[in-house]
C-alpha cells in the first residue's frame, strides 16, 4: 500500500518516505508503527493498543515505544511542540492527526481519465467492445482458474524469547509445532494457538530436538533429535496435547541434521541424512513395517545437497529444491510409484526452498534475497505472483492446514560490527545502524573498513573511515545479489566481492563493478596476490585447487595441484597456504605451519576459517561457536570471543567481527490472513 501523507508518499512495501528531493528509508518497525496510523486516523491509540497491534503482544517497554515515536517523527519532520502529524494525549497515547490518502497506481488514474469519451462512441462500437471485454475476463477467469485466494495480513502465532523456525501445523489448525532457540540447545514445541497452552518435546539437556512435521490425520508426529555425536529420528503419537513415549524409528549418521516427514500412507517416510558434518544431504525413503531405507532418485549433490523436500499435497510425489553445480537453483518433481525425476525449473537468484502450493499446480518460496515475499510460480517457472509482502526478511513458507494460508518465520535480525584491539583488550562497536552491516574488512593501512550494507534496501559495498567516523555507499546495485565474502587489493583500491556464483571486482573510487569472465560455480578463498591478480579455489575433478586470475588481460594459470588454498596478503609474511592433506605453510618460501587445533579446515563455508597477522593466528571453531586468537611462537591462546559467524577480519592489533544487535535479534512464527476472491 501506498499513502500520501502531506508533502510526504509513504511506501509500505518499500519501506521509504519520499519527497520531491529525498527518499528516506525507513527500519521495519518504524514502518509498521507508520502503517498503523495511516489505517487509525484521528484515533487516541494507547501505548497498550501498539504493544497488541505493531508489537503483537510482545514484551517491550514504554521507553521502546517512546524511541520508535521519536524516531517517526524526527523521519516527518514533525516538531513534538507543534505537531503536525503525531500529537501526544496525555495520559491516554497518542493520535495521528495528518491526512493520509491512499494512492492508486497511474493505470487506475488513467482508465477512469478514458471513461468520459467512451460515451460519445457509436452504440455498435460499444457494444462490440463490451463483447471483446468479455471473451477477455472469460478468458482470464479461465486460465487462472486456480489462483489462490488474496492475502492482505499476517499475524504472529508466536512470541517466545529467541527465535522459532519450521512451522507445522496440524489438520486441526489449532495445535502447531515448531522449534524454538533461545541461545542454548533447540527444543521443539506443540502449541495449541487460541489458548496459548504448549509442552515440550524434550529428549535431555544436551540434546538438540526438531523439525518436527505431523501426519495427515494429525495423530503422529515425526522429528529430528541430535548432538554433535548422534543423529536420530523419533514418532510420538498425540491426543490433543498429550503424547505417548517417544518410539526411535531410524538412526542416522552423526553430524547430520536433516528432517524427516510423513508421506500420505504413514508407514513410508522421507528424510535428508548426510554422512558427516558439513557434507551434502541426500534423500531416502524409510518403510516402518519392513524396517528398510531406500535412496532415492535426486538432483546431483553440490553445496548441501538435497536436504530441503516438500511433500504434494494429494499426489504421492515431492517437490525437490536443489543447487546446480553453477549454483542456479533447481526444482524437481520426484514421482514416489514411478521413481521418476523431473527438472520443472531453475532460477539464478539467491532463493531457497521452494514447496508445493495449496492446488499442487504451482510452487512458493521466500522470495530474492532481501526476501520479504513470498511469491508463486507456475510449474514451469513462468508467472512469477506475489502472494504476500512484510516489512521483515522471511524464511520459507510452509503450507497452513486450512488450505488456503501459509505460515513462516519472520526475523528481526540486525548484525552489527564490533572493533577489538586486542593489544588493551578494549572493544568499540562501529557499525550499528538498525540495518544489517556485515563482511567487515579492514584495508592494508587499517585506515578504512569494506563493508556490506542494507540500508537502501539492497546489498551495497561501504566504506566506513576509521578517523573521521564517516560512511560513504561506494556502490548503486539495487538488484537482488548476495555477498558471501570481501577481501581488499594490496594498493586499497579495489575489493574483490564473492558471490553464489561468480567474483565481483569493485573499484573504490568510481564504484564501477567488473564480473569475472568465470563459468557459473561455487568459488570459496578470494584474495589479492598483487593489485591486479586475485586467487581463489575451485573444484578441478574432486579437489580445490587455486587459479590465479590476471585483471590485466584476463588470463588464468592454476597452482600446482597439490594446493587447495592460498590466502595472499599485502604482506608476504602472512601468506597461509594448504595442501591437499591439510598440512598448512606459511609465507612466500611455504614454512611449515603448526596450527593449535588440528586438523582445521582451510574454510568456513566459502570463506577462510584462519586468518593470520605478523605473530598472531586467528581461528574460528564453529563446533564452539569462538574465535581463537594463538600467538604463533608458543601456541598459547592470547584472546577468545563467542561468535557465531564464522567471517572475521583481522590486522595488527585490531580485529572486527559481526555481532547480533541485543535489541532486535529475534524471530517469530507467522500466520497470513486470506479474504475471498470468489
Amino acid at each position: 500500500m501506498r499513502w500520501q501523507i502531506k508533502g510526504f508518499e509513504f511506501n509500505e512495501q518499500q519501506q521509504t518516505l519520499i519527497t520531491e528531493h529525498n527518499k528516506v528509508r525507513l527500519e521495519p518497525k518504524m514502518c509498521e508503527l507508520l502503517a498503523y496510523f495511516c489505517q487509525n486516523q484521528n484515533q487516541v491509540i494507547s501505548k497498550e493498543q501498539l504493544l497488541d497491534d505493531v508489537w503483537h503482544g510482545r514484551y517491550v517497554s514504554d521507553n521502546t515505544v517512546s524511541k520508535l515515536i521519536t524516531k517517526l517523527r524526527k523521519a516527518l519532520q514533525d516538531d513534538a511542540r507543534n505537531p503536525e502529524y503525531i500529537t501526544t494525549v496525555p495520559k491516554r497515547g497518542y493520535r495521528f492527526v495528518a491526512t493520509a490518502t491512499p494512492v492508486f497506481e497511474k493505470e487506475d488514474q488513467c482508465v477512469k481519465a478514458n471513461t468520459a469519451p467512451a460515451k460519445r462512441l457509436s452504440l455498435k462500437y460499444i457494444l462490440l467492445l463490451l463483447l471483446f471485454f468479455i471473451l477477455f475476463v472469460s478468458l482470464w477467469l479461465f486460465n487462472h482458474r486456480t489462483a489462490p485466494n488474496s492475502i492482505v495480513s499476517a499475524k504472529a502465532v508466536t512470541s517466545d524469547k529467541g527465535s522459532e523456525y519450521f512451522p507445522s501445523f496440524a489438520p486441526d489448525g489449532i495445535r502447531l509445532a515448531y522449534m524454538n532457540h533461545a541461545g542454548e540447545r533447540f527444543k521443539l514445541y506443540v502449541k495449541n494457538i487460541y489458548s496459548g497452552e504448549q509442552v515440550e518435546i524434550n529428549h535431555g539437556e544436551q540434546s538438540g530436538v526438531g523439525p518436527g512435521v505431523w501426519n495427515n490425520a494429525g495423530t503422529k508426529l515425526v522429528y529430528l533429535v541430535a548432538t554433535q555425536e548422534s543423529c536420530q529420528y523419533f514418532m510420538r503419537e498425540f491426543n490433543g496435547l498429550t503424547m505417548s513415549a517417544p518410539k526411535l524409528i531410524y538412526t542416522c549418521k552423526a553430524g547430520s541434521f536433516g528432517q524427516i516427514k510423513f508421506t500420505h500412507d504413514d508407514n513410508v517416510l522421507i528424510f535428508s541424512e548426510s554422512p558427516g558434518m558439513g557434507k551434502p544431504y541426500s534423500l531416502y525413503s524409510l518403510h516402518l513395517d519392513a524396517g528398510k531405507t531406500q535412496w532415492l532418485p535426486q538432483p546431483d549433490l553440490h553445496l548441501g545437497g538435497n536436504s530441503q523436500f516438500d511433500l504434494h499435497p494429494t499426489d504421492n510425489k515431492i517437490l525437490i529444491s536443489s543447487p546446480n553445480e553453477q549454483q542456479w537453483e533447481g526444482f524437481y518433481q520426484l514421482d514416489l510409484d514411478t521413481q521418476q525425476l523431473t527438472l520443472l525449473f531453475e532460477l539464478n537468484a539467491y532463493i531457497c526452498c521452494g514447496i508445493w502450493s495449496h492446488d499442487g499446480e504451482h510452487v512458493v518460496m521466500m522470495g530474492e534475497h532481501p526476501a520479504r515475499e513470498i511469491v508463486q510460480f507456475e510449474l514451469d517457472g513462468s508467472n512469477k505472483t506475489v502472494l504476500f509482502t512484510g516489512p521483515q526478511q522471511l524464511s520459507r513458507p510452509e503450507r497452513h492446514s486450512n488450505g488456503v494460508d501459509y505460515a513462516f518465520t519472520a526475523f528481526k535480525y540486525d548484525l552489527n560490527v564490533d572493533e577489538y584491539n586486542i593489544a588493551d583488550n578494549k572493544a568499540l562497536s562501529i557499525l550499528n545502524d538498525t540495518f544489517d552491516e556485515r563482511l567487515a574488512v579492514l584495508s592494508p593501512n587499517n585506515q578504512q573498513i569494506a563493508y556490506i550494507s542494507l540500508t537502501s534496501g539492497n546489498e551495497e559495498l561501504w566504506l566506513y573511515n576509521r578517523e573521521t567516523r564517516k560512511k560513504k555507499k561506494i556502490t548503486q546495485y539495487g538488484d537482488g545479489r548476495h555477498y558471501v565474502d570481501l577481501t581488499w587489493s594490496p594498493d586499497a583500491n579495489k575489493v574483490a566481492g564473492l558471490t553464489l556464483n561468480a567474483i565481483h571486482i569493485i573499484d573504490i573510487p568510481t564504484g564501477v563493478t567488473q564480473i569475472l569472465p568465470l563459468p557459473e560455480k561455487e568459488f570459496r578463498g578470494v584474495s589479492f596476490r598483487s593489485a591486479n591478480k586475485v586467487a581463489f579455489s575451485m573444484k578441478i575433478g574432486a579437489n580445490w585447487q587455486v587459479v590465479e586470475f590476471n585483471l590485466t588481460d584476463n588470463s588464468m594459470e592454476r597452482l600446482e595441484p597439490k594446493w587447495q588454498s592460498v590466502q595472499y596478503d599485502k604482506f608476504e609474511h602472512n601468506w597461509l597456504w594448504v595442501d591437499q592433506a591439510g598440512n598448512w605453510y606459511v609465507g612466500q618460501n611455504k614454512t611449515p605451519l603448526t596450527l593449535p587445533n588440528l586438523p582445521q579446515s582451510a574454510f568456513y563455508g566459502r570463506q577462510f576459517a584462519v586468518k593470520k597477522s605478523g605473530k598472531r593466528v586467528a581461528l574460528f571453531d564453529w563446533h564452539q561457536s569462538s574465535l581463537n586468537i594463538y600467538n604463533i611462537d608458543t601456541l598459547k591462546r592470547v584472546f577468545q570471543l563467542n561468535s557465531q559467524l564464522g567471517h572475521f577480519s583481522l590486522r595488527g592489533d585490531l580485529l572486527l567481527i559481526n555481532k547480533p544487535s541485543s535489541e532486535s535479534n529475534d524471530s517469530d512464527i507467522y500466520q497470513t490472513f486470506s479474504v475471498s476472491t470468489e
